[in-house]
């Protein structure tokens, strides 16, 4: 960090592994015992002197002892004769200030990052070297349970918890049910979880700054018999990792927020959608796809919680999946871009993201090639999803992920519905003689009869999805039949009762 400009000229062997927590300029005044752990400025100290002052600072534990020489020529056996334990290293010219602001910045957390060889808040940067360290695979976890940072070393074994957990982006048992993630929050230091199956065992260590839990290290441990060298090395290195951790959250903030509102830009603003699209380095011609997920809650509190855990496991998928994504929150959805990509990776991406948890759901847009288009392709996979948002569980029958091909059809048909309401041939009309029975007898009969038209007039699938006996749903479509007149043979008044419940069914969600 010094460039160069600092010479040792006493042998100590162990120099190397001496630490410092400051920088001070001599002051003959000052008791040695204050420099203590300090690395020691000697501005203004002839090299006469220095043997002397090294003798002391030796004495008083310092840290290191910086001295100048005026040139090569100098003498300076004279420090190597007194065996000294305290390190000692001269400069020619350098400027002292300039020295000791070098030297301080080690001190500062951005240096932390420089000393371990990593950019700070570069979590896969450091789960390599950790994993180079540790002899085995490493996985960095944030506090919320989200795998944040994994080595990649090809020759480093792991098993099937590893596979799926980095697949998922997520741990496979939440951490508020984790006994060993919670016995390892309330250990004063590192464990060691030793495998009681054919897995590999696990070490440990939570990470944390100020009393604040930031995540955790979790190293693959494949020889138990290793396990306590493991231990120390996490040990020294969470200091470390906390600094790491901070950083990575901080810069992810700052460049979530501003990727955030660029893309939203992109999707709604036709004026700056070209220059958001550039700042964000979006190559429409090379390709570029909308996935839109929401949560499937009738709990509006779960929802906004839901809706933001789900971009962070959106960002943290398609950072790793395909370079270049964005993601936002928009609405009640989480909108990712993915560029370039083939339909297939594309879907592998949202079923991804969903299996996570059964109440998410996603809608792909088409592929674009242009800026406008990548807001097309927005409004087409929010409409996909809201198809899958707005069926019930009988006719989405499970599906969870729709392209907009795939609901081209189906949309199209919404937005006929969307006209039924104003025209006059809906006035009085079977499906109005329904909702009339409906509220006047307390009876089921539009929901009923929208479902057994939505699958295709079976009456045991429509009777399974109300939760009713067979012989309910045929009694309720024989009401329809002959008390309220209704001709269930004819196709057009199969096709209009359908279209009207539809929309009826539209507006009550």
């Amino acid at each position: 960090m010094a460039d160069g400009i600092l010479t040792p000229e006493t042998a100590d062997s162990t120099a190397h592994s001496r630490t410092y927590i400051g920088v001070d300029f001599y002051d003959p005044t000052v008791s040695v015992a204050e420099y203590r752990d300090r690395i020691v400025l000697a501005a203004g100290i002839s090299l006469a002197d220095a043997g002397t002052v090294a003798t002391e600072l030796d004495g008083g534990g310092a840290a290191a002892l910086i001295i100048r020489r005026a040139s090569s020529d100098d003498d300076t056996s004279v420090l190597r004769s007194e065996k000294l334990s305290t390190p000692v290293l001269s400069h020619r010219d350098a400027d002292w200030a300039q020295l000791a602001s070098v030297l301080r910045s080690l001190l500062s957390a951005h240096s932390v990052g420089h000393m371990t060889g990593v950019r700070l808040g570069d979590l896969f940067g450091l789960a390599n070297a950790l994993a180079t360290l540790a002899e085995g695979a490493v996985s960095l976890v944030d506090a919320s349970g989200q795998v944040v940072g994994y080595s990649t070393h090809p020759d480093q074994p792991i098993d099937d918890i590893r596979r799926r957990t980095t697949l998922l982006l997520q741990e496979e048992v939440p951490i508020s049910r984790d006994l060993d993630y919670q016995g390892l929050v309330r250990a004063p230091a590192s464990r060691h979880f030793p495998s009681d199956d054919d897995q590999f065992g696990r070490v440990g260590i939570a990470v944390r700054a100020a009393g604040e839990l930031l995540g955790s290290i979790w190293v693959i441990q494949v020889e138990p018999m290793l396990a306590p060298r493991t231990q120390k090395l996490l040990e020294e290195m969470e200091p470390i990792a906390a600094q790491h951790l901070l950083r990575a959250r901080e810069d992810a903030a700052d460049r979530d927020q501003r990727n955030s509102t660029l893309l939203r830009t992109v999707l709604e603003d036709d004026r700056h959608a070209r220059s958001a699209a550039s700042q964000l380095l979006i190559r429409p011609e090379a390709g570029a796809t909308i996935v839109c997920f929401r949560v499937d809650t009738f709990d509006d509190v779960e929802a906004v919680r839901g809706i933001h855990r789900l971009l962070h496991l959106a960002i943290s998928v398609s950072s790793a999946a395909f370079p270049g994504s964005h993601s936002a929150v928009i609405g009640t959805q989480a909108v990712t871009l993915i560029p370039g990509s083939i339909a297939a990776r594309v879907h592998t991406f949202a079923q991804s993201v969903i299996r996570t948890d059964s109440a998410l759901i996603a809608g792909i847009g088409s592929r674009v090639y242009d800026v406008p288009g990548i807001a097309r392709s927005h409004r087409e996979a929010s409409a996909a999803a809201g198809v899958l948002m707005e069926a019930s569980g009988s006719t989405r029958r499970g599906r969870r992920i729709a392209t907009f091909d795939e609901m081209r059809d189906r949309l199209a048909i919404l937005q006929v519905t969307d006209l039924i309401g104003g025209l006059d041939a809906a006035v009085g009309d079977a499906a109005s003689i329904l909702a009339e029975h409906d509220a006047a007898h307390g009876t089921d009969l539009s929901r009923t009869l929208r479902t057994y038209l939505d699958l295709l007039g079976s009456v045991r699938e429509t009777a399974a999805a109300l939760h009713v006996h067979q012989n309910t749903v045929r009694y309720r479509l024989d009401v329809v039949r002959a008390e309220l007149g209704i001709d269930l043979d004819s196709p057009d008044t199969r096709l209009w009762l359908w279209l009207r419940l539809s929309a009826a069914a539209r507006r009550t969600v």
